[in-house]
C-alpha cells in the first residue's frame, strides 16, 4: 500500500470528518447546528480532495485511502 502524501492526508481526513458529520446530522436531524457543521465539513472536505486530485477517483479507491489512516472506517455506518 502506498504511503500517503500531506495533501492526499488531509483530503482523507476531511473526507472522514465529512463522514462523521454526515453520520452526526442523521443521528440528530433537529440539532439547529448540524446544518452549518455539515456545510463546512463539504466545502471543507471538497476542497481538500480538489487539492488532492481525488474528486473524480471512484468511492471504492477513495474508501480504501481512508481506510489507510482509519483502518476501522466503514462507509455504510
Amino acid at each position: 500500500m502506498t504511503a500517503l502524501d500531506d495533501t492526499t492526508r488531509e483530503a482523507v481526513r476531511a473526507y472522514y470528518r465529512l463522514h462523521k458529520a454526515t453520520a452526526a446530522a442523521m443521528a440528530d436531524p433537529l440539532n439547529p447546528g448540524a446544518d452549518e457543521t455539515l456545510l463546512n465539513a463539504a466545502c471543507e472536505a471538497h476542497e481538500a480532495m480538489k487539492a488532492a486530485g481525488l474528486l473524480d477517483c471512484p468511492p471504492h479507491e477513495v474508501f480504501a485511502l481512508v481506510r489507510q489512516e482509519y483502518p476501522d472506517f466503514d462507509p455504510t455506518a
